[in-house]
């Protein structure tokens, strides 16, 4: 046997154990499904190329797109990591507050296949570059994203820190990318703001859930609460990534006992997260916003508030993002990097369904804003009909419609959930 065929042998076997690994973790390796047969076929098609392709083949080019492509066909969070990219996932993930950026919470939809802004952080780059949710990168410093994971294009948005990055952006309903300079540089979280509008309703808005927050929002809160607060609008457009731990801490202001949320994986038992009576802070009549842009741990707020009947959810359907990741270390410095658990809202609504249209926690008066675009470009929302009468420039349609229902006491849900 010639050594290229003992290197092909070797190959076939690493992307054999590979696929073991991770069909095992998620129960799709069994002969039931035919993931045995379709491994045959992966077998007979490399071994093919490497004979019978007009060229010699780079064969370790090929396998490591083939792994790249079937662990991003699983998880599009996920990704297979390089040693660069392990550094930077444990670098970033041990204090992403001091690891620099544009300011945009970013997600890779399947159907899409390039990377899109979910948010764009207030007072970050991306935002003070004109970047909005929505909008596509299609490549960063002229290399295209839709190969790279994630992981690998988090960092090359981050590195090297003070360099602006050129973007080739695609915007919703314009057929030509542009190009947008942007900088990179450590973002700092934005205050949460809060103001006392009209019938002495707070206003809440967290634009981004970094340690701290809650209790910020839990200061804020209490000082609108002193000066004659009868009701609450908590406003969690645009708001995406951040800790989950704050989110649930946020939730438990305005739910005071029982289930805010669940985590469950195929290998991780159901583990509650409850509620802490002591941490409850108002049991005032409370409307939460939601959008497009609500992603991740705000989504959770929003399923604990709406399953326990706390209050009315007024907006559009969220993003729907939200699992758990591990790491796990292959040879040669390589790694995996896939989700093993995922939240769900305590009635049993999975936020990160495996079919993407079903993802996110669906408001209990859906109120769209007049220049409202899908996340995804090629979400179904994206061709909605406009509201039958066009607003007023300017007008938030859906902060006005929490106003009205709080003004309301008949449209406002409070009935507790039944033993």
């Amino acid at each position: 046997m010639n050594s290229k065929s003992k290197y092909g042998i070797l190959l076939i076997s690493s992307v054999l154990v590979i696929y073991a690994i991770i069909g095992g973790m998620l129960g799709r390796v069994s002969a039931q499904n035919g993931s045995f047969q379709q491994l045959s076929i992966f077998t007979e098609v490399l071994g093919r190329i490497q004979n019978d392709y007009v060229d010699d083949p780079n064969l370790k080019t090929a396998v490591d797109g083939a792994i790249r492509g079937l662990v991003e066909s699983v998880d599009p969070y996920g990704g297979y990591l390089s040693p660069k990219d392990v550094a930077f996932y444990k670098e970033y993930t041990g204090n992403p507050q001091k690891m620099p950026g544009i300011g945009a919470v970013l997600a890779k939809p399947p159907k899409l296949g390039y990377p899109v802004i979910i948010s764009a952080i207030p007072g970050g780059p991306a935002a003070k570059a004109g970047l909005n949710s929505g909008d596509i990168i299609e490549s960063i410093d002229g290399t295209t994203t839709r190969e790279m994971n994630l992981v690998q294009i988090t960092g090359m948005l981050a590195i090297p820190s003070g360099k602006m990055a050129s973007l080739s952006v695609i915007r919703s309903r314009r057929p030509d990318p542009e190009t947008v300079n942007v900088g990179r540089e450590v973002v700092q979280p934005p205050p949460v703001e809060a103001r006392m509008v009209e019938n002495n309703i707070a206003y809440i808005k967290v634009p981004f859930l970094a340690p701290g927050k809650a209790q910020e929002t839990k200061r804020q809160l209490e000082a609108l609460l002193k000066k004659g607060a009868s009701s609450i609008i908590l406003d969690l457009r645009y708001t995406a990534g951040g800790d989950s731990k704050e989110a649930l801490e946020v939730a438990n202001l305005f739910v005071e006992s029982g289930t805010l949320a669940y985590l469950q994986g195929q290998k991780q038992p159901k583990e509650l997260l409850n509620a802490d009576p002591k941490q409850a802070l108002t049991k005032a009549p409370i409307a939460v916003l939601v959008n497009q842009g609500t992603a991740g741990a705000a989504e959770l707020i929003a399923g604990a508030i709406k399953d326990d009947r706390r209050g009315q959810v007024v907006g559009v359907k969220t993003f729907g993002a939200g699992s758990v990741q591990k790491l796990i270390p292959l040879d040669d410095g390589f790694a995996l990097l896939i989700s093993t658990a995922k939240y769900f809202t305590p009635s049993g609504k999975e936020i990160q369904e495996a079919e993407p249209q079903d993802s996110g926690i669906k408001p209990t008066m859906e109120v769209r804003q007049a220049a409202e675009e899908a996340i995804d470009p090629a979400d179904d929302q994206a061709d909605a009909a406009p509201p039958a009468k066009a607003p007023a420039k300017d007008e938030d349609r859906q902060l006005n419609k929490a106003i009205e229902i709080l003004k309301d006491p008949s449209k406002i849900t409070v009935t507790k959930k039944a033993a």
